[in-house]
């Protein structure tokens, strides 16, 4: 059965396309405030009092673990525990701070490659429940306010933070004057925010996470646009614990590295943190990636660290994107410069209005690259879209432009509906190695696999007396496409294909049964997703008791005939 679409065209969805506007026209949508939250020299005057609990030694590498404080809370004496790695003997070394993914307790794993790198590295315990630093605070519970802004979680989060630059500036193995800080997820919004707080910092390398979060989160506003958190609401954080706002007074450097698509952090927000930056900034995106890196992208969190810590070659840089309409095609141009070599440039595209930013699809085309100078023409279409250039360099590391939102008025064309064919599944939906790869780069499941296949050497194996739900699919919200995919049974059997998910919190699906052969045969399903805000889409199989079915060759097209 499928349920009424729900698409409320009214206040709701105005309000946030409207912001949504604001980023992509680079026009900042508000202004100003004095800090009134942290003050940067009383916190960090306080006395730090750090110790070595232990220290070990491994392969070269020296790992101590230390405390220090962190602040009193009223009475309470709030204690940090870390995890600090240099290599033996160091002596004023380039540091980084490493703020875990999901602000997860401290691990040796990343002090111990920034060792081996050549830096000083140090991970902490946040002052969270159950972990070895105390405080208690559950930091990563939401994104909330409080009545005093110095009792929420996040301010405690940033004040051990604080105080951990202030532990590797005191340490003889660590150059003071070459500190940065990275991290992932929570780690890459810590990362954002203290990169506008503390000046001390030389460089912020954030791998998703990120500022400006009024525009729209997973936490607020993954069933829809949350009216609970108003537009008063939304204006208290963004001037007072989002990271992104002191980011226009700072001169830190920082780039983002992150998937189109994160389930988390979404572009809008990505955006609106990179135009606020004042400083030096880069911009990685990874077209149809959600809240994970590819070997090359996540390689480049660091190189960037490198650049203004240890003297490494610039990045490119890149101009922003620009669109020229001639005659019926559009030619999207932008330039770069710097001292690496660009390998190759290529466009992304995404169809459709703001929305559905964690499972819209991106296409990928290939641009021009001569003399510092990147083209690329496009077809017209009257659906507006959202672009970005990127070049490739020799390491392949991506230097990309920001979003650009291209609109039908000015670039289109009338009556010239068709999209460019894309495949929404083509991530994954042939199921070889490359495709298992990126599954695991996303903690996605994934069946187990075959080597009996319609095409290519893989695929999958659907599970017998039980469902199979299938990797996240990427579309286009709004219009028609066609779900297909390829079945064999060992014997003669029948499917059960639902196809949906949540749109803003309402559940829409199709759900159809098809027979199977012993051969490959095709099946396929029409489905229109609704243009809404927040979605996923999935396709799941039920397969009959005792009879395996293998699955290949799933494909999710627009404009598909029946």
């Amino acid at each position: 059965m499928r349920s009424r679409n729900r698409d409320d065209g009214g206040g709701v969805r105005r309000q946030w396309l409207s912001l949504v506007a604001a980023v992509f026209c680079c026009q900042p949508i508000f202004g100003a405030v004095p800090d009134t939250v942290f003050d940067v020299a009383a916190l960090t005057a306080t006395p730090l009092n750090p110790r070595t609990l232990t220290s070990t030694e491994s392969g070269g590498i020296v790992t101590e673990e230390v405390m220090f404080h962190s602040e009193m809370d009223g009475e309470k004496s709030v204690e940090i525990f870390a995890l600090f790695s240099y290599p033996k003997g160091a002596k004023g070394l380039p540091a980084l701070v490493w703020n875990q993914g999901g602000l997860g307790r401290a691990s040796t794993h990343f002090t111990h490659l920034a060792a081996r790198r050549g830096y000083a590295g140090l991970c902490i315990d946040f002052p969270m429940p159950g972990y070895r630093s105390t405080g208690d605070y559950p930091i990563v519970s939401g994104l909330e306010l409080t009545d005093d802004l110095r009792r929420a979680p996040i301010y405690h989060g940033a004040v051990a933070l604080l105080k951990a630059v202030s532990y590797l500036i005191s340490r003889p193995e660590v150059d003071g004057e070459k500190v940065g800080m990275a991290g992932s997820s929570w780690g890459g919004f810590y990362t954002t925010l203290m990169a506008g707080i503390d000046s001390r910092l030389k460089a912020g390398s954030a791998m998703f996470g990120t500022g400006s979060l009024q525009l729209g989160n997973r936490w607020w506003d993954g069933s829809g646009w949350d009216n609970k958190r108003d537009a008063a609401f939304r204006e208290r954080w963004r001037t007072s614990l989002d990271p992104a706002w002191r980011l226009q007074k700072a001169s830190t450097p920082i780039g983002w590295f992150t998937g189109t698509n994160d389930w988390f952090y979404w572009m809008p927000a990505v955006m609106q943190s990179y135009e606020m930056a004042s400083g030096p900034k880069h911009l990685s995106l990874l077209p149809n990636w959600d809240h994970g890196l590819d070997g090359e992208v996540g390689e480049q969190v660091f190189a960037w660290l490198d650049v203004h810590l240890k003297g490494e070659p610039a990045f490119l840089r890149v101009t922003p994107l620009r669109l020229t309409r001639v005659g019926d095609e559009v030619v999207a141009e932008w330039s770069f410069e710097g001292p690496r070599k660009a390998r190759s440039a290529e466009i992304i595209l995404s169809y459709g209005e703001a929305g559905n930013w964690t499972r819209r699809y991106w296409i990928t085309l290939p641009a021009e690259l001569k003399k510092g100078r990147c083209t690329s023409k496009l077809p017209s279409c009257d659906l507006p879209y959202f672009i970005s250039g990127t070049i490739v360099d020799t390491n392949d590391f991506r230097y990309s432009t920001p979003l650009l939102r291209a609109p039908p008025g000015e670039f289109g064309a009338a009556g010239h509906k068709a999209m460019l064919d894309y495949n929404g599944c083509g991530m994954w939906g042939d199921f070889e190695e490359k495709q298992v790869r990126y599954l695991e780069a996303h903690s996605w499941a994934c069946p187990p696999i075959s080597r009996d296949a319609k095409q290519g050497n893989q695929s999958a194996q659907l599970k017998p007396g039980g469902k199979t739900v299938l990797p996240p699919i990427f579309f286009t919200a709004g219009a028609p496409q066609r779900f297909s995919c390829f079945l064999k049974g060992a014997n003669a059997t029948s499917v059960v294909i639902e196809l949906g998910g949540n749109f803003d919190g309402t559940p829409v699906v199709e759900r159809k049964e098809f027979p199977v052969g012993t051969k490959w045969g095709e099946v396929s399903l029409q489905f229109t997703p609704p243009h809404v805000l927040s979605t996923d889409l999935r396709a799941t199989i039920s397969v009959p008791d005792n009879v395996p079915v293998l699955v290949d060759a799933v494909s999710f097209r627009p404009n598909a005939p029946q």
